[in-house]
């Protein structure tokens, strides 16, 4: 049995069934069958990242935050999509471009789902699609919806000239693009991911007042003319504010049923 196999089961073991449950090193041992020795290193490999804490006074073992951590951002992520999907149709209908839903994982944008444009010439970008959260109108907006702190350590990190973006891209130009995202409730670009495609995002916040992910409608650049950047964005920012209410989040948009 290998040492990831044996630190599963004894996280599995650890899983309270009703009340909160504290198990000793012993215990465990006898239970699954495992040396003492073997489950006291996998118990403290486990404890140094939080997945089970000891109980100083008796020093049995429980399961730790960070469990509940991961348990939340997959529940969010399920939530985001389940709750989304119907307000990404009505804003596939009423602009009749593709529609993205994306999340952030860590310094990238990933798109979750996305229904695609019924016109012959459209976008079409793969489900699980990564880029780093500068580049492209979904990624951006999370970016600029981010804490100050973590934008800065993000950005500072970045080696721009072996940046995967079809523009040329700066920390000074990223920054001011920001400051307009945030001005004006949504992102657009052209031409950073895709070639000849322009896109608009907003940002979607949970009910911790966190930005979680953002609503996007991209197509050709040719048919994001001035009158439609006009109506697309509007209607972008309506959706995503109204799945942010949805997931509990009430203080950025005023929204419009």
């Amino acid at each position: 049995m290998s040492v990831i196999t044996k630190a599963i089961a004894i996280l599995d073991y650890l899983v309270p069934q009703g009340n909160e449950k504290e198990v000793s090193v012993t215990e465990i041992s006898r239970e699954l069958e495992m040396p003492v020795q073997s489950v006291h290193r996998i118990l403290g490999s486990l404890a140094d990242h939080g997945f089970v804490s000891q109980n100083s006074r008796t020093k049995k073992y429980k399961l730790g935050l960070s469990v509940m951590k991961y348990g939340f951002l997959m529940w969010d992520s399920l939530m985001l999509r389940s709750v989304a999907r119907p307000f990404m149709e009505e804003l596939s209908r009423v602009t009749k471009e593709t529609v993205y839903l994306a999340t952030r994982e860590n310094t990238e944008g990933v798109y979750i789902d996305n229904i695609d444009s019924p016109q012959i010439l459209k976008i079409s970008e793969p489900i699980g699609l990564r880029l780093p959260l500068f580049i492209g109108a979904s990624n951006r907006v999370m970016l600029a919806y981010l804490p100050k702190r973590t934008r800065d350590a993000l950005l500072s990190d970045v080696e721009w000239e072996k940046i995967p973006s079809l523009k040329p891209l700066s920390r000074s130009y990223i920054e001011k693009d920001i400051e307009l995202i945030r001005e004006q409730g949504y992102s657009m670009t052209s031409g950073e991911a895709t070639e000849g495609t322009s896109g608009i995002g907003a940002p979607i916040f949970s009910y911790e007042n966190t930005v979680i992910g953002s609503l996007n409608c991209a197509g050709p650049s040719i048919r994001f003319t001035p009158e439609n950047v006009e109506k697309y964005s509007y209607y972008v920012k309506k959706y995503a504010a109204l799945i942010s209410k949805e997931l509990g989040y009430r203080n950025l948009y005023q929204v419009r049923e």
